[in-house]
């Protein structure tokens, strides 16, 4: 089992990347410097940091976890990626994570910036209805062949609907649509 890795790992991973946004954005708030955090420690951020180190090819899975291609899947990915950090982390303390998270982010943290926290659009939908004094958007999403569809209302109507390979990724998508035909609404008002 290494469920206790990827708990040690979970927070090296996400110290290691908060030290490198503080450090690379010295005039960003807490909110965006949490937001951003957010993004680059998320399932599939972690998931393709593992397949870039092959991790995909190592993990041992049942059989049942095999025939459904478990060595793919981003939830489990993101969990061996933890626990190999956690593993480095007993091994050679923190600086071989620093330069592990190093190696895999810092060069798309300087390329893409600020600009990902236009991608988690869960959080810019629920900050527009926030900011009107306006009820939270809320998610239905269920499973659609290899993966997920998401739809989310607002004030009790569907404002939005989307695909995913997650959950999250629908739910994303689906909020996404949302925001999209909301600045339609005001561009056209």
């Amino acid at each position: 089992s290494y469920e206790r890795l990827e708990f040690l790992g979970d927070a090296l991973v996400n110290l290691a990347l908060a030290e490198m946004l503080f450090d690379r954005f010295p005039k960003a708030d807490e909110g965006v410097l949490t937001r951003m955090r957010a993004f680059w420690v998320s399932q599939p951020s972690l998931a393709q940091a593992a397949r870039r180190l092959l991790l995909q090819d190592h993990v041992r899975l049942g059989t049942g976890e095999s025939r459904q291609g478990g060595g793919q899947k981003e939830r489990l990915l993101a969990s061996v990626f933890e626990a190999v950090v956690g593993a480095i982390y007993l091994d050679g303390g923190l600086g071989p994570v620093r330069k592990l998270a190093a190696a895999l982010w810092a060069d798309a943290v300087r390329k893409r910036g600020v600009s990902v926290l236009q991608e988690d659009a869960k959080t810019a939908l629920q900050e527009l209805r926030q900011a009107s004094g306006l009820p939270l958007p809320i998610y239905e999403t269920a499973p659609s062949g290899d993966g997920f569809v998401a739809s989310v209302f607002l004030d009790g109507a569907e404002a939005g609907k989307g695909t995913g390979a997650s959950r999250k990724a629908a739910e994303q998508a689906a909020a996404r649509t949302a925001i999209e035909a909301l600045d339609e609404g005001r561009r056209s008002s």
